[in-house]
C-alpha cells in the first residue's frame, strides 16, 4: 500500500522547473487480455453477404423456397381461378358475358390498384409482416366470396382478394433474394417463378377433379346452395393456409432488419439458420458482429428516406416516369407490358369457357364457336323462366385436362427460357418469341381443325412466360433509383 501511494505521489509530482506532468494515460489493448491465463481475441465484424455466406445453402432455403413459391402461386390462383368457375356459375349468378368479363377482370384490379401500397409497406413494415397481413386477408376474403349470392357480390369479393393477394406478388422476390447472396440469388429467383406456372397446372387440375361432380353432390349452407364451384373457390385457396404456417415458422427478413439498426437480432436469426442448415450448436456461429457494406448503407439511407417522406416518396418516384427523358422508355415498356398479358392471361381466362363450346362442335373456326356462344346465351334468355330451373350449360370434364395441358406448356417455356436467355440474349429471345406468338394467334383465326386450334391457342398464351424476360429488359431503361 506504502509503493502504490508513492506511485501517485510521483505521478503528481513537479519538475525541476515547477511544471506540473500530465496524469499517466493507461491504454489497454483488447486482444492482449488475459482471462484465467486464455487470452480474448477482438471479435471480427462481417458484412451481411459474408454472413450468408458462413451460413451456407440448406434446410432453411428450401423451406424459403417453398413458402415464397406459394405466395407467387397464390396470386396465379386467386386471380386465374375465376376462369374456371364462370361457366358452372353462370346459372346459379345468371351470368351475361359482360359480367363474366367483369368478374375475369376483378381479382387483376384488385392486383395493380394496389401494387404501390403494398410495395410501401414491404419496405416500411418488413417483408414477413406484409406476406402475412396479405396472405390472412386474402384467406379471409377468399373464403367469404364463396358465399357470394349475386355476381356483384362476387366480383366485389374478388376484388378484394385481389387487393390482398397483390401483397404476396410484390413482397416475395424480395423476402427470398434478402436471404441469399448474389451467387444463388437469381436462380432461386428463377425457380420460385416456376411455382406460377405450376398453379396454371394446378388449378385446372383441380377444376376436373371437383366442379363434374355437381350433378351428384348436393349441399347447402346457411340455406344457400352450395355449388361446386364454390367448394373449387375453396380449395383454391388451401396454398394460403400453408404460406401462413410457413410465415409463422420463418423469420423476419435479415437484410430488412440490418438496414433498420437491428443487428444484434439479425445475428441471432442467422445463427438459426445455421443451426438448420449445418446442423450446429447455434453457438458455435462464428459470425458475431455484422456491419453496412456500401451498398446496403445506401440502401439504408433510401429506406429511412422512404420512412420519413411516406406516400410523397411514391410520387417524387412516380413523376419522373411521365417526364422526359424516361417518357418515352415509359411508353414503350407498359405498352408492351399490357400487350402481352393482354394476349396471354386476357384469353387465357376465356379458355375454359371457349373449349366447353368447342369440344361439343369440333372442326369449327374459332370466331365461328364464340358466334354460337352468343347464339347459345342468346337463345337461352329468350325461352323464359324455365331456365332458372333447368340449366342449360354442360360441363365438359375435358376442358380441364386441356387446360391443364397448356399449363405443362407454360412450364416448359419457363425451363426453356431460362436455358437459352444468356446464349441468344434477352432482346433476341423476346423479339423471337414475339414473332412465333403473333404468327400462331393469327393463323389459329383461320383453321377448323380442332387439335391445330388448341396447338396454335396454346403457343399463342405462352407468350406470357415472357413477362419476366421483358421486366429484365425494361429495368436496364431506366436508373437503378426508378427500377
Amino acid at each position: 500500500m506504502h509503493s502504490a501511494n508513492n506511485g501517485l505521489e510521483f505521478l503528481h509530482t513537479r519538475s525541476s522547473n515547477g511544471a506540473k506532468h500530465k496524469p499517466a494515460e493507461i491504454v489497454i489493448d483488447p486482444a492482449q487480455i488475459v482471462t484465467n491465463g486464455v487470452s480474448t481475441p477482438s471479435i471480427t465484424t462481417h458484412t451481411y453477404s459474408e454472413a450468408l455466406a458462413v451460413v451456407g445453402q440448406g434446410w432453411f432455403h428450401t423451406i424459403l423456397l417453398f413458402v415464397t413459391g406459394f405466395c407467387l402461386m397464390s396470386v396465379v390462383n386467386e386471380t386465374v381461378n375465376v376462369g374456371f368457375i364462370i361457366s358452372a356459375a353462370e346459372c346459379d349468378l345468371d351470368l351475361t358475358f359482360s359480367d363474366k368479363g367483369v368478374l375475369n377482370g376483378a381479382g387483376f384490379l384488385g392486383v395493380v390498384s394496389s401494387s404501390y401500397i403494398w410495395g410501401f409497406l414491404s419496405d416500411t413494415w418488413g417483408r414477413r409482416r406484409v406476406l402475412l397481413l396479405a396472405s390472412t386477408g386474402a384467406l379471409i376474403t377468399s373464403i367469404l366470396s364463396t358465399f357470394s349470392p349475386h355476381v356483384w357480390v362476387l366480383i366485389g369479393a374478388r376484388y378484394l382478394v385481389g387487393i390482398f393477394v397483390s401483397g404476396n406478388a410484390a413482397t416475395s422476390y424480395a423476402y427470398l433474394a434478402e436471404f441469399h447472396g448474389e451467387a444463388s440469388r437469381a436462380k432461386v429467383i428463377s425457380w420460385a417463378a416456376m411455382f406460377m406456372a405450376i398453379g396454371l397446372i394446378f388449378l385446372p387440375s383441380l377444376a376436373w377433379l371437383v366442379i363434374p361432380l355437381d350433378d351428384r353432390v348436393e349441399l347447402y349452407l346457411f340455406g344457400m346452395r352450395y355449388a361446386m364451384w364454390r367448394i373449387y373457390l375453396l380449395l383454391c385457396s388451401t396454398d394460403l393456409i400453408l404460406i401462413i404456417a410457413g410465415l409463422l415458422y420463418l423469420p423476419e427478413s435479415g437484410k430488412f432488419l440490418l438496414t433498420n439498426g437491428h443487428r444484434e437480432k439479425v445475428v441471432q436469426i442467422l445463427a438459426k439458420i445455421y443451426h438448420l442448415n449445418q446442423g450446429e450448436p447455434e453457438h458455435k456461429f462464428p459470425v458475431k458482429s455484422i456491419t453496412l457494406d456500401a451498398i446496403d448503407a445506401a440502401y439504408a439511407d433510401e429506406m429511412q428516406r422512404r420512412s420519413n417522406l411516406g406516400l410523397r416518396y411514391l410520387w417524387q418516384q412516380t413523376v419522373p416516369l411521365f417526364r422526359a427523358p424516361l417518357l418515352w422508355h415509359t411508353v414503350k415498356a407498359s405498352v408492351l407490358m399490357f400487350g402481352l398479358f393482354a394476349t396471354s392471361s386476357g384469353l387465357f381466362l376465356w379458355i375454359p369457357d371457349i373449349l366447353n363450346t368447342y369440344v361439343q362442335h369440333e372442326d369449327m373456326q374459332l370466331c365461328d364457336v364464340i358466334a354460337l356462344m352468343h347464339a347459345n346465351k342468346t337463345a337461352a334468355r329468350t325461352d323464359g323462366p324455365t331456365t332458372a330451373v333447368t340449366c342449360p350449360i354442360a360441363i365438359n370434364a375435358n376442358i380441364f385436362l386441356i387446360t391443364s395441358a397448356m399449363g405443362v406448356v407454360f412450364l416448359a417455356c419457363y425451363i426453356l427460357n431460362g436455358f437459352i436467355i444468356n446464349r441468344v440474349g434477352k432482346t433476341t429471345l423476346l423479339n423471337g418469341w414475339f414473332v412465333v406468338c403473333g404468327i400462331c394467334g393469327l393463323a389459329v383465326l383461320w383453321t377448323s381443325d380442332f387439335y391445330l386450334t388448341l396447338i396454335l391457342i396454346a403457343a399463342f398464351v405462352s407468350s406470357g412466360c415472357l413477362g419476366g424476360v421483358l421486366s429484365a429488359i425494361s429495368v436496364d431503361l431506366f436508373p437503378t433509383n426508378y427500377r
